[in-house]
């Protein structure tokens, strides 16, 4: 699973100068993750239209197009029928623990600061949840991909794009509020990440409306 742009993986370099984060930090994470999951990984191809669902959609949102859903944004769907896929980095308790082990996919992130995330999520899934291994680093690292990107929303769309969907559909996107199925998060750095998201989508030639 390839980034489609090329400059969905350079511009991480430029998020990390803008928090002060360490490539290190990043490419460490990523080799723990590496070695630590031995979950099956799944086989996922997408095409047409597919969904993405971020953290402000509306409670009870069905699905109707493949869809693939950022982190803690699983909490507001109840039919997980249409979910070919959840990315996370580990931090959308208490709603991603809803559909961990039932058969949907995850996408688990690595970043420079949630190795404890992600170690609390590999203890609670078992050994036939399928899972898919990403990192933000310009290396490769066996076992793992960069599809692009930088929060769980835009990462999810970037995702997308490299599974084969045709075009992406965005519901529950907002760049001025920080969405109600996000987990525990400094507000004040919260939205500094979306203006992030938003940069990430525009290189994908999508828009979030208001």
């Amino acid at each position: 699973m390839q980034a489609v742009d090329d400059d969905l993986i350079l511009i991480q370099d430029e998020i990390r100068e803008s928090f002060n984060w360490t490539l290190e930090s990043d490419y460490n994470s990523a080799l723990q993750l590496s070695n630590s999951c031995n979950n099956p990984s799944p086989s996922i191809s997408l095409k047409g239209k597919v969904t993405v669902v971020g953290a402000a959609v509306e409670s009870g949102f069905s699905p109707t197009n493949p869809t693939i859903v950022a982190d803690g944004a699983i909490g507001a769907i109840d039919d997980l029928s249409k979910v070919a896929l959840i990315v996370t980095d580990g931090d959308g308790s208490p709603y991603l623990e809803k559909a961990l082990n039932r058969g949907v996919p995850i996408c688990l992130h690595a970043h420079g600061d949630n190795a404890a995330n992600w170690k609390k999520l590999l203890s609670v899934i078992n050994t036939q949840q399928e899972v898919i291994l990403t990192h933000q680093t310009p290396y490769s690292i066996q076992g793992m991909h960069n599809p692009g990107g930088f929060t769980d929303g835009d990462r999810a769309v970037c995702i997308a794009f490299a599974l084969g969907a045709d075009e992406v559909e965005l519901v529950g996107f907002s760049i001025d509020e920080v969405g109600i199925w996000s987990g525990v998060t400094d507000k004040k750095r919260k939205l500094m990440k979306l203006k992030w998201m938003n940069r990430v989508l525009k290189l994908l030639s999508l828009e979030i409306k208001s």
